[in-house]
């Protein structure tokens, strides 16, 4: 198997492991580097070497490297393993990409990304002032946990890219009109940076 492939297969798989499509070179290659050694024992830089393949599979488009994180994200249409389990039974091969993601986000609960984003940012929609989100059958606030910018735009799995909103203002910020999407997303941007620059002087 070519160095390429074999990154691109173990890609997958950690980003099935820790259920998140975001990762780093440094968990990357952590969790891999007894395998790529064990592949390619005569390569005496496998990090260097796990390094240009991930830049050749962001030159095909497949993963997206967020220069200002240092993470990866793994693109494309495949769902994780966690993702599918979750939205096995919705067909999502015929929605628009964003019809697809909000489909998506709605509906993985228990995902890495998604479980932290609730950790840190809490049950209640960061709408200012708003009162929507309501109590489940267990005593739960029911919260949606929602990308600013999404995935398919080049967004990642990240707190810096989280929120977690309502109902009512997930979908808003989906399938407004154009302005309303643009105006959410700022809006959005600004509450998550105040939201973890207060939380990290705490």
């Amino acid at each position: 198997m070519k160095w390429k492939d074999l990154v691109y297969q173990r890609v997958i798989s950690f980003c099935n492991e820790i259920g998140s499509r975001t990762f780093s070179l440094d968990e990357f290659f952590a969790a891999n580097e007894g395998v790529l050694r064990q592949s390619y024992p005569k390569n005496r830089f496998p990090r260097q070497k796990t390094c240009e393949m991930l830049q050749q599979l962001r030159n095909d488009g497949i993963i997206t490297f967020l220069d200002y994180t240092g993470n990866y994200t793994l693109r494309g249409v495949d769902l994780l393993d966690v993702e599918k389990d979750e939205t096995k039974t919705i067909d999502l091969s015929l929605e628009t990409p964003e019809r697809k993601e909000y489909m998506i986000e709605s509906y993985v609960r228990n995902v890495r990304w998604a479980r932290l984003a609730r950790e840190v940012f809490g049950d209640y929609c960061l709408f200012e002032g708003c009162n929507n989100t309501f109590l489940r059958n267990d005593a739960t606030p029911y919260i949606e946990v929602h990308h600013i910018i999404p995935l398919y735009k080049n967004g990642e799995n990240s707190l810096f890219n989280l929120c977690v909103l309502c109902a009512h203002h997930h979908k808003m910020a989906h399938f407004a009109d154009h302005n309303t999407v643009k105006h959410v997303e700022s809006l959005l941007t600004s509450i998550n940076q105040d939201f973890l620059r207060n939380h990290h002087a705490r």
